[in-house]
């Protein structure tokens, strides 16, 4: 702690100044810990007037200015943040959230639209499944803007590399490629449920869910079967 005082101090004062007034208007009095403004505060740490004597009680106001300048950035909403969970835990909320933000990205490019579509609606209707086969994890995705639940019931898997684990459940034509529906996802070989493989976060994970099937009367359309009677067509990649 004593090494990061010195090298906060090599800091220019007037740009350190200046971030912790720019905090300090954003957030209320009761944030400080300390007596006066974040500015005059952090002008003490920096300059104080004798430099060998209470360095104990300089860590204290540093850590304590830090913590306080870090709540005023999140404007307070620490605790709401923590709640949440992380992003990188696939049964959190604040994984749902990131898919929902990434599925809702997707609706934004005319190749993907239709897809992400069915996927949004598959999430609402709570059939959009997710898998992470690096750790063998799965999870059914949930609305977090229609729910108060805070975490997803995550069950086991069989683990596996990408590679080995989309060539085991994806169907392939003669040449090896893959075979894609018309709105670009993928299709299973057990039960021909759609599937889109990217990054969610900063990992990797599979989505899969399942079409319903066309009203009786009407034709065409696609099926959750194994894939065959579609009339929607397919492409390979």
């Amino acid at each position: 702690m004593v090494s990061s005082i010195h090298s906060i101090r090599l800091w220019s004062s007037q740009a350190a100044l200046n971030a912790f007034k720019d905090a300090s208007d954003t957030s209320t009095s009761s944030r400080l810990p300390i007596g006066g403004s974040a500015s005059s505060s952090l002008a003490d740490i920096l300059y104080p007037d004798n430099s060998d004597d209470g360095s104990d009680y300089e860590d204290t106001q540093l850590e304590a200015l830090i913590a306080s300048l870090q709540q005023a950035m999140n404007g307070g909403k620490t605790d709401d943040t923590q709640e949440d969970g992380d992003v990188g835990d696939m049964s959190s909320k604040a994984f749902m959230k990131a898919l929902r933000d990434k599925l809702e990205g997707l609706q934004g490019s005319p190749d993907t639209k239709a897809m992400a579509d069915k996927m949004l609606a598959a999430l609402d209707a709570g059939t959009l499944t997710v898998t992470d086969a690096v750790n063998g994890e799965q999870v059914k995705a949930w609305d977090v803007t229609d729910s108060k639940q805070l975490s997803g019931a995550k069950t086991e898997v069989d683990k596996n590399d990408w590679t080995s684990y989309l060539k085991d459940i994806l169907t392939r034509d003669g040449s090896g490629k893959f075979v894609r529906a018309n709105d670009s996802s993928y299709i299973e070989k057990a039960g021909g449920a759609s599937g889109f493989f990217g990054m969610v976060g900063e990992a990797y994970y599979y989505l899969s869910w399942t079409t319903p099937a066309p009203a009786s009367g009407t034709s065409g359309g696609s099926t959750s079967g194994n894939g065959t009677g579609s009339s929607n067509g397919s492409s390979t990649k």
